[in-house]
């Protein structure tokens, strides 16, 4: 493939400094094919390699009406014109990168384009939101965010700084991508590697750890997401893209994130890509005893009082969860995996959820754990979903061994 870089920009507001940023790509060899998605005035600095009117091209919008629309409107139309030409672009492999630049709304058009398309593609937004939660641009993507600085208005020593870097980071990874994409290809489509998914965080390591040494040693791929949302989120596209053979799910913490509205929170359909793919899954309810909440100076005042909380980090407040949370988490998982047919068993370690869920720790709270084990027994009796208690802490020597043997015999009887 021939590198070439995609670049989508609002020419409206930000035509000169689109253009800076293109001459310093194609200043390094690069070819950098321009895409206007301004949604107000006609270019302004510079003229774009396709306009908006082209990306209008066979479709019942015009430039005309799109700019009649309501700015939130237009935007949304502008993101779906965009998103369906650079997937025939990336179809016809005429891009090895693709980037943008942009304020709110700039930052929506083009991430949603750039969440479209494969793993692996380099995808680099430079935005004004850089600083703040990205979680709605980025969400089970591998797009890089990186911050404006100053604002995307004008050339000055600050942005032409800003923008060169931009342009030199743009310019390399479409050359490597360029370079590489075959044997990417091929990596994550290899039939002769078994790779497994699993879920992992500060308090579940030592287990999940063990578990994933004990899986390499036979052979295995180990591909471990943190489970911070994005990290559940990403691993259940990647279990729907068939790139995952089996899981082993260690740490469900997203889960109370969704429940309780918390920062981990992996959305809705956390759970439903193994059972819908029919692929093997242990899951072990690890760190269901956290919710994650923002700095304790920052924690909502109706969790402040009469709630176990630990400053994990100084950024990070972990709540316990306590006995109502649990039941809806473990009505909440047993609505997943009731759905199941085959090959998913519940491993449960009695001792222990986390490093800090023991005797003398501070999530400690035996029966918090027991409703969670109840709940998930009563509601999986009589289902194809496997219930096993094991009295180990899931940080005990042989517990995280357990769980890949566990896996194992479903992968081999899978065959």
């Amino acid at each position: 493939m021939k590198a070439c870089v995609v670049f989508i920009a609002t020419y409206d507001t930000k035509g000169e400094e689109s253009e800076f940023i293109k001459k310093q790509i194609e200043g390094r060899g690069i070819k950098c094919l321009t895409i206007d998605v301004g949604v107000g005035d006609a270019p302004q600095g510079g003229l774009p390699d396709v306009p908006l009117a082209a990306l209008c091209e066979g479709t019942e919008h015009t430039v005309e009406n799109i700019r009649a629309k309501p700015r939130g409107d237009a935007v949304g139309v502008a993101s779906k014109l965009v998103e369906a030409y650079i997937k025939r672009l990336y179809a016809n492999r005429e891009m090895t990168a693709i980037i943008g630049i942009g304020g709110a709304g700039g930052t929506q058009i083009v991430t949603q384009a750039m969440r479209a398309l494969p793993f692996g593609l380099p995808k680099l937004m430079l935005s004004t939101l850089a600083s703040g939660n990205v979680r709605w641009y980025l969400q089970d993507s591998d797009i890089t965010m990186m911050p404006s600085i100053a604002d995307v208005a004008g050339l000055n020593a600050i942005t032409k700084i800003v923008f060169g870097r931009f342009a030199a980071m743009a310019a390399a990874a479409a050359t490597w991508y360029a370079e590489n994409w075959a044997d990417l290809s091929m990596q994550l489509a290899n039939p002769n590697i078994t790779r497994i998914a699993m879920t992992m965080y500060g308090t579940t390591t030592k287990g999940v750890s063990r578990a994933r040494l004990a899986a390499e040693r036979k052979g295995y791929e180990t591909v471990v997401f943190h489970a911070s949302g994005a990290g559940g989120r990403s691993m259940e596209r990647f279990i729907t893209e068939g790139m995952i053979q089996g899981v082993m799910d260690m740490t469900i913490a997203e889960v109370g994130g969704h429940l309780l509205k918390g920062l981990h929170d992996a959305g809705p359909h956390r759970l439903e890509a193994a059972v819908a793919k029919g692929i093997p899954m242990v899951l072990v309810p690890g760190a269901a005893d956290t919710i994650v909440l923002p700095p304790i100076d920052e924690v909502p005042e109706k969790y402040k009082s009469g709630r176990v909380l630990n400053k994990h980090n100084p950024t990070m407040t972990t709540m316990r969860t306590n006995v109502e949370e649990n039941i809806a988490i473990g009505n909440f998982i047993a609505d997943k995996l009731a759905r199941a047919t085959s090959n998913v068993t519940i491993l449960i370690p009695r001792g222990g959820l986390s490093s800090i869920d023991k005797p003398g720790q501070v999530f400690y709270m035996p029966e918090a754990n027991e409703a969670l084990f109840k709940t998930l027994k009563n509601r999986l009796k009589g289902t194809s979903v496997e219930v096993i208690e094991d009295e180990r802490h899931i940080y005990d020597p042989g517990f995280g061994e357990r769980v890949f043997e566990l896996l194992e015999m479903m992968i081999h009887e899978d065959r």
